[in-house]
C-alpha cells in the first residue's frame, strides 16, 4: 500500500468514526427526548390518545403504554431508581398512594400554566397530579322496562325492580360509592357501612349477581336480565348510542351521585426537559379538553373549556357530588372488605 492509499484508508476510517458517533448521539439524544406516558388501555386508552397523543405536536416523539393503576403503580415501585415513564394517569384512590410512596413530582404553574385555570374543587392535594376530567357514578336504568323512574340508591331495592338489579362487585372502585350510597338510605356512610351492605346482600341474592367487570354489565343490560345497575354517568352517555340500549338513562340519585375523576402526573426522577410539563398543559388546554369532552362524555376540568349540554345535564359539578373520604378507604379497605365478606357475601 502507498502513502496515497494509506491516507485514504485513513480518511475513510475517520468518516466512518464520526459516522458511527453521529448515529450514537441522535439515538442517545432521541431517547433522553422521547416522551413516555402511561395510561389505560380500552374505551378511555382510545380516547387519551384521539384527545390528548393524537393532537400533541411532538406526537411522533412520545410512545403511549398500557395497563391498570396496580400494575402501573407495582412497575413504578420496582422502577424507583431508575423510572420508565414520564406521565402516568391514576384514579382518585390510586394517586394519594403513588404520592405518599414518593413516586411523583409536584405540578406547578410556572411550567404547566394551564393549571391555574383548573377548577379549584378538583385540585389535588399538594399538587401532585391533577384531574383531566371527571364523571360521576350514579344509577343507569333502562326505561323500557324500568316504567316509574329511579331517584333514589333506595329504589334499587324496590319491589317491582326485584330480581333484575345488579352492582359491581368490591373488586371494582365503584362499589365503594355504591356502598356509601346504599349506606346514606340508612343514615350510615362508608364509615359506618354495616346497613348499606345489608341492602348490598339483598342485591347479590335477588338478581344475577354482581359483576366484577363493565362488559359484564352491559352485557346484562342488553339482554334485559338487568334493569337497573349503579355505573358511570360517561359511559352511559355512549352506551345510549347503541340501538340495544337507546332506553338507557342516567340518574343522579337523591342522595347525591359521586365524584369520579381521572387524574395524569409527573414521575419523580426522570430526566426533565419540560416534556412531561409540556404533555400534561396540552392535557389541560381548552381545547383538548373539549375534545375530551366530546369523546369521553364526561367534564372538563378546565374552567374555560366549554362543556357538552349531554355531559352538563347528567352530572353536576364538582362542588355538588358527593366524595368518599379516599384517606379513610385506603387506611381502612382491608376491614371494610373483611366486612364485606362477612355480610355481603354470606
Amino acid at each position: 500500500m502507498n502513502i496515497k492509499q494509506a491516507n485514504l484508508v485513513r480518511l475513510y476510517g475517520s468518516m466512518a468514526l464520526v459516522g458511527a458517533l453521529s448515529v450514537m448521539a441522535v439515538t442517545e439524544s432521541s431517547a433522553q427526548q422521547q416522551l413516555i406516558m402511561s395510561g389505560y388501555p380500552g374505551t378511555i386508552g382510545n380516547n387519551i390518545k384521539k384527545a390528548f397523543v393524537g393532537t400533541y405536536d411532538r406526537a411522533s416523539g412520545l410512545r403511549y403504554l398500557e395497563s391498570w393503576d396496580s400494575a402501573r403503580f407495582t412497575q413504578m415501585q420496582a422502577n424507583r431508581a431508575n423510572p420508565k415513564e414520564d406521565v402516568v394517569t391514576f384514579t382518585d384512590l390510586t394517586l394519594p398512594l403513588v404520592a405518599a410512596a414518593g413516586l411523583l413530582e409536584p405540578l406547578d404553574t410556572k411550567t404547566i400554566p394551564a393549571l391555574a385555570d383548573v377548577d379549584p374543587s378538583v385540585r389535588v392535594a399538594g399538587d401532585a397530579g391533577v384531574p383531566f376530567t371527571y364523571g360521576c357514578f350514579g344509577i343507569a336504568y333502562n326505561a323500557k322496562y324500568v316504567k316509574n323512574p329511579i331517584t333514589s340508591w333506595a329504589d334499587l331495592l324496590r319491589d317491582d325492580l326485584k330480581g333484575h338489579v345488579s352492582a359491581p362487585n368490591v373488586t371494582y372502585t365503584g362499589a365503594f360509592n355504591t356502598l356509601d350510597g346504599l349506606s346514606r338510605t340508612k343514615g350510615g356512610t362508608l364509615k359506618n357501612p354495616e346497613e348499606g351492605m345489608k341492602l348490598y346482600q339483598r342485591i347479590r341474592t335477588s338478581g344475577p349477581g354482581l359483576w366484577d367487570q363493565e362488559n359484564v354489565a352491559v352485557g346484562w343490560l342488553k339482554t334485559g336480565e338487568v334493569w337497573a345497575t349503579p355505573y358511570f354517568s360517561g359511559n352511559v352517555l355512549v352506551m345510549m348510542n347503541d340501538p340495544d340500549l337507546k332506553d338507557l338513562r342516567f340518574v343522579v340519585p337523591s342522595e347525591g351521585a359521586y365524584y369520579a375523576p381521572l387524574a395524569v402526573a409527573k414521575v419523580k426522577g426522570r430526566p426533565e426537559n419540560d416534556g412531561a410539563s409540556r404533555f400534561i398543559n396540552h392535557m389541560l388546554s381548552p381545547e383538548n379538553q373539549e375534545k375530551w369532552a366530546e369523546l369521553g362524555k364526561t367534564r372538563p376540568v378546565n374552567t374555560k373549556a366549554k362543556v357538552p349540554d349531554d355531559v352538563a345535564a347528567s352530572c353536576p359539578t364538582a362542588s355538588k357530588l358527593n366524595k368518599v373520604d379516599i384517606d379513610y378507604l385506603n387506611r381502612y379497605r382491608n376491614n371494610i372488605v373483611d366486612q364485606w365478606n362477612q355480610i355481603v357475601n354470606r
